[in-house]
Order: C-alpha cells, then structure tokens, then sequence
C-alpha cells in the first residue's frame, strides 16, 4: 500500500511541518514539537515524507491543470475563467465569468499565493536533512531530485500566476531576511527554475523510482509545461530579456528549444496513445476514458494520476456535471471551434453537411447548411467525436411505470434515438417487454461496465427523459417531442441549464454516484503525453520548424485516435477558417485550436490564452445557447426563464422581442447572457497578472504590489 500511499492521502497533510492550506505566506508560524530526527533516519522514512508532496496535485476536484484549483467546478474552474466554458449561474444577463464581468478584486487573502509556500517549505526541509539518512547514493539522489521538482513545479505555479516572485531555496527560520525580501525578477525564477529542472531530469533516479511516481519522463513533461508557457509569455507580452545575458539566464527562444527537445525525448519514449479499454464503440472513445477510467496503471502516454480507491478514496466529479448547483456548460462559441469529421472548421468553403436517416445512416445533404445556424442535433453530427464526448447530446426516451423504466422515442424518423444509437443506453433490455431499467445507485454497485452511455440519470438513478434539459418557467409537455421539436424540459433538476450544451466529461459511472457522498473511482491523469506532443507543435511552430512531418506526430495523432479528418499543413490558408483570429498566422491557429480541444476541461486555457495575450479574444465573447429553428413549438408549454422570448437578436446582442423574434421566422440561439461589451465590462490588461493578497502586503512591507493594480 505504501506505493501508493501518496495518491490517498489528505491534501495539505500535516507531515512534518505542513500545516493547513491557509497558513500565511512561507508558513511564519511556528511548527511545534516537531522531531525531525525520526523522520530522516533512514531512505525509508525519508521516501514517506516526501511523499506528502505529491498532494499538490490532490483532492477530488484538485489536479491536473497547470495550476491546483480547487471548488465544486473542479477542474473547470480556469476554463470558465478563459471563456471558453461557463457556468450557468443565476438570473438573466449575468456576465457569469469574473473577467468579463469584471469584478476580479485584491484578495485579503488568497491560498494561490500562500500554498505554493506551504510546500516549497515542505520541499526544503527535506534538502536540509538531505545527507543525513542510511542510504544509498542512487537513494538519496532520488530523494533530493523529487524535493527539488516539487519545488520547482511551485515556483512555476507562483511565477505563472503573479510574475515577479520571492524565490525561496532555503529553509527559512523566524529570523530570516527572505521573510521581509521584495521579489525577484521573473527573468531570474524562470532561470533558477530551468536550472532546477535540468538538474532533477539528470539525476531522478528511474530505478529507484516507484510505479505511479516522478520519474525523468514526468519532470521532463513538467519542463515542457514549462518552458513552452515562459518562452511564449515573453515572446507575446514582449519582455525585455537584457538582463539575460548580463546575468547568464536562460533566453525565452532558449526556453522553446529546450521545450522541443525534451517534448521530444518524452514522445519518443511514449508512442503509444489509450484508444481506450470499455466495450463501447462510440468515436473518439479512448479520449473521453482517460478520465472515466477506473485504472490508468500501464494506459499508454499516462505519466502521472491521482488514483481513487473504493471505499478509501473517492470523488464525484461526474455528480458535479449534473446537479443544478454547479451546472458547467459550453457557450456556443466554443462549440464552434470544433471541427467537422473531415478535419475542416464549420464555415469552411469545402465543409459537408449531414441527414440522418431513420435506418441510422448519415448522408450527404443536397443543400449547403450553415452551421452556426444549425439545431443542436445538426450541430453535433458529424463533428470532431471530443465534442459529443464533452457534451452531452440530444436524446428522448418514455419514463415507464418505475422512475428507472424508460423505452427510447423511435419516433420522428429516428432522430431522437442518433445519439443513443452512438452511445447507447445505460439500461438493461427486458426484451420480451423492450423496457429498458436503469441500475439504481443505492444498491452500491453498477450492472453495466461502460463508461459513457445515455440516458442519464439523478441522484436516484431515475431517468432523465431527454437532452438538452433548459431551465423554463413551465411545465414539460410531452407533445414536444411527438411533433418532432427540440426539447424544452421545465423546471427539472439535473442537467438543467441556460446554453443546452451540457459538459459531462467526468460523467461515469453516474450509478455510484450520492447526493451527499464522494462514491466515484475513475483515476485522473496529471501529466500525460498527449500535453507534451501539443507543446512541441507549438514550440516547433515558434521555432519556425512546424511542417507536416511535426504534424503527423503530433496534431494528426491525436486526430487519428479521435476519427477524424487530419491536419494538411498546405492546405492552411487566410481563408481556411473565416472566423479565425485575423491577427493570429492561420497554421498557429490550427495549432491553438487542437490545444483547446484537446485539453478541453483540465484548466490550461486561462494560462494559455494569458500567455498568448489573446484573453480579450476569449473572454469577451458574447455566451448564448444552441439553435432553435422553431423557438415557439420547441417551448411548447413553457419558455426560458428570461422575462421575454428567451432568444437572442444576433443584430443587438439583447434578448429578441416578439417583434425580432417575428422577423427571425421564429428562430434563434437561446439567449441567457450580455454581451461583456455591450455591458461596458470586459478583460482588463491589468488581469494578465494576478493582484497580491493585501494581508501579504501588511506582512511584508517590501512587496509591492501588481503595478497595474495599484
């Protein structure tokens, strides 16, 4: 069990001076009867000690971003942040993202800033005991190695969040000048942490290294984050470097290099992408299972995950995608990046459209279909698999006598029943009645081993009639649906939101979920190999070497394991995707975009778009729901919560009037939200850095706080 002990221990244990997550900034206080001298004694209890740093990257709803986030959204949180996901929030016309909003303040406190020092402490405690346990070389130079990569990943977390930091590499005391420093240059911490890396790269110690733990390949994958992140942050925000060669620090083109070629190193020795270990048959599948999979031990290109263990550790992320409390969605926008099945953006010259068939077939259409015009079910088909694999897609089925009997809705030729066709249903198939029952999660077990399947279900396991399920004021009439309409679905809980794009990316295993207890045990990557191949495509594309045989080991991988079109590089022109980012190269964009795809949900975007400086890009953006081509019929009974049509006029960014709605031939995307900057708000340049804690300030009088933000 010690093995891997470290994934189900507390977060913020209190090993050997670790005290809570909220203790002040490099832990001033005092530890207490602290006996150092057992714990350095032998490799043995050493090892155990620095396994309580690997809780950084623990908690069910903290891991795997670029930075620990934490709260009911988990690993979405910075994902709501970069706009390219949302929560749904409450009332009508909420700017819901605190950007956009712009309602971002200085924190009096803020465990950002304080954690990383918690650890780094921790980190350093271990350095300064580092030639005193029985041990054998090999030992000890694993153990200082994994001290400093978590010290290094901290500072990272520090610099990349705020900049300028204080650099601590040292074991400080109440006494110590560090405690009242002012901060350093990020020139100097990216150089000191490049340094720290290279070093713990050469030195881990492989052999010695337990399964599931820091290895050379997970501290490269970390210097590839890295690197890739400050040699664009100073490329794009346009840092003056000349202090680097005064000092000998590491350049940002330098930073880039070294993120190719380490990048590199890692894919060569991770080939080999999951296409997945569940018996469904759905695309994109092995994309989607990497984080509904109940054992990521020996899944290729995993590097590092957090494991949950039944009845020991567990979370329920999927319960969060589902309740009404913390409904997280995907504005209409983002579902706009994803390409079609043929590789190709949505109002590309070339792009095909699809009907589907009541045998289950698609066909080409006669007749050119824009998308950005399309009903949901047009929206979702034939696209980029990763979509349908964050979304849920639109389905109808009959609740039967029993809350958990359901029969599917065959009606209409056969639309309501395309995606369940993909996914295919959670239940059991009496087939002498054709009544299918969902398994009931009180009896603590599930019946069927899959990972994704429609229908969902709530906290009861009882069925969840249809998709998308948007909040109205009404009641749900069932002859929506006979007549073939979208479905409108009136105060329900579960699933329920404002856009009808409903992300249930961790949403497996819905039958060990509980309305008030963590019962989920599916495993979370924390480094895998598929981050490293999109950093070296981007790396190699600033570098000025991206060309197709970059593309094929990166992009078109990724792409194949999906099903879907891959990336020519020729072919990428001005007009490739007219909804582009004029300012951005074509390719970078391409690049940029599988980036987003790939990596949707896990909290890299707010760092990449800050990094790109492109936030105002993102988050600006206006976020409305999903097309209705007859908004009145797919009401029926009942209309969106808003006070008005509940559509929204594309020519004023406000909510239509009957009258607009008239001159729209009744059609229309679901309107909840204001345009940011319609609304007078928007991203500030001031948010590219995050503001110092004031208690932090009144602590140390030689800080000084974000220059912007005085």
């Amino acid at each position: 069990m010690k093995k891997i002990a470290y994934i189900i221990l507390a977060a913020c244990a209190t090993v050997l001076g670790a005290t809570s997550c909220n203790d002040d900034f490099l832990e001033r206080s005092k530890q207490g009867a602290v006996d150092e001298k057992s714990a350095f004694v032998t490799y043995e209890t050493s090892y155990n000690y620095v396994l309580g740093l690997y809780n950084m990257f623990n908690g069910y709803t903290q891991f795997s971003g670029p930075a620990p986030v934490s709260g009911a959204l988990g690993t979405s949180t910075r994902d709501i942040w970069s706009g390219i996901l949302t929560n749904y929030g409450t009332g009508i016309g909420n700017v819901t993202n605190p950007y956009a909003n712009q309602t971002v303040s200085i924190p009096t406190s803020d465990g950002t800033y304080t954690n990383p020092y918690v650890w780094i402490r921790m980190a350093n405690l271990m350095l300064k005991h580092i030639d005193e346990p029985e041990a054998t070389d090999a030992e000890r130079l694993h153990l200082e190695a994994l001290a400093r990569f978590f010290r290094a990943y901290c500072h990272y977390t520090l610099m990349m969040t705020y900049g300028d930091v204080i650099y601590v590499d040292e074991l400080l005391t109440e006494t110590s000048e560090k405690l009242h420093a002012a901060r350093d240059s990020r020139l100097y911490v990216a150089d000191r942490i490049y340094k720290e890396l290279i070093w713990c790269s050469q030195n881990i110690q492989d052999a010695v290294a337990e399964p599931n733990t820091v290895n050379s390949d997970v501290v490269k994958a970390l210097l590839s984050r890295f690197a890739l992140f400050e040699g664009t942050w100073r490329k794009y925000h346009a840092t003056d470097e000349s202090a680097c060669a005064a000092n000998d620090w590491i350049t940002g083109t330098e930073l880039l290099e070294e993120c190719a070629r380490v990048s590199l190193e890692v894919m060569e020795n991770h080939p080999t992408l999951y296409y997945g270990n569940s018996p469904d048959t759905h695309p994109g599948k092995g994309w989607g299972e990497m984080w509904t999979t109940e054992d990521l031990a020996g899944v290729p290109g995993v590097l590092l995950y957090v494991k949950y263990v039944a009845d020991y550790k567990m979370h329920r992320l999927g319960h969060f995608e589902h309740i009404g409390s913390a409904s997280l969605e995907m504005p209409q926008c983002t579902v706009d990046l994803y390409l079609t099945e043929e590789g190709l953006p949505i109002h590309h010259r070339d792009v095909k459209t699809y009907d589907y068939t009541a045998d289950g077939r698609y066909v080409e259409s006669a007749t050119p279909y824009d998308y950005a015009d399309a009903n949901i079910y047009r929206t979702l088909r034939k696209r980029d698999p990763r979509l349908t694999q964050m979304v849920m897609p639109p389905y109808h089925v009959f609740v039967g006598a029993g809350a958990n009997d359901f029969t599917p809705d065959t009606s209409n030729g056969g639309k309501w029943t395309e995606y369940l066709r993909i996914f295919s249903s959670r239940g059991i198939l009496n087939g002498a009645t054709g009544v299918s029952t969902l398994p009931n999660p009180a009896a603590g077990y599930h019946f069927i081993d899959h990972h994704k399947a429609l229908p969902s279900g709530n906290w009861g396991g009882n069925v969840l009639p249809n998709v998308p399920n948007v909040q109205t004021i009404g009641a749900y009439d069932n002859s929506v649906a006979a007549a073939g309409h979208q479905m409108i679905y009136g105060n329900k809980p579960f699933q329920r939101g404002r856009s009808g794009y409903f992300v249930w990316k961790h949403h497996a295993c819905w039958d060990k979920q509980d309305q008030n207890n963590p019962r989920e045990v599916s495993d979370k990557p924390v480094f895998k190999v598929e981050e490293t191949m999109l950093n070296y495509a981007e790396a190699m594309w600033e570098l000025g070497r991206f060309d197709q045989p970059v593309a094929d080991l990166t992009i078109n991988k990724l792409r194949d394991r999906a099903e879907m079109g891959r990336m020519e590089v020729s072919a990428i022109d001005a007009s490739f995707d007219p909804d582009r980012d004029p300012s951005v190269d074509p390719v970078l964009w391409e690049i940029r975009r599988e980036r987003l795809i790939e990596l949707m949900g896990e909290s890299f975007s707010f760092e990449d778009v800050r990094r790109w400086k492109k936030a105002d890009w993102f988050v600006n953006k206006q976020h409305y729901g999903m097309y209705l081509d007859d908004a009145a019929a797919s009401f029926g009974k009942a209309k969106p919560n808003t006070g008005g049509t509940g559509i929204l006029n594309p020519t004023t960014r406000l909510e239509a009037s009957a009258a607009d709605l008239a001159a729209m031939g009744g059609a229309g995307h679901l309107y909840y939200y204001l345009d940011p900057l319609k609304a007078g708000k928007g991203w500030l340049e001031k948010y590219y850095l995050t503001p110092l804690p004031s208690d932090e300030l009144l602590l140390n009088e030689n800080l000084e706080q974000q220059e912007r933000w005085k």
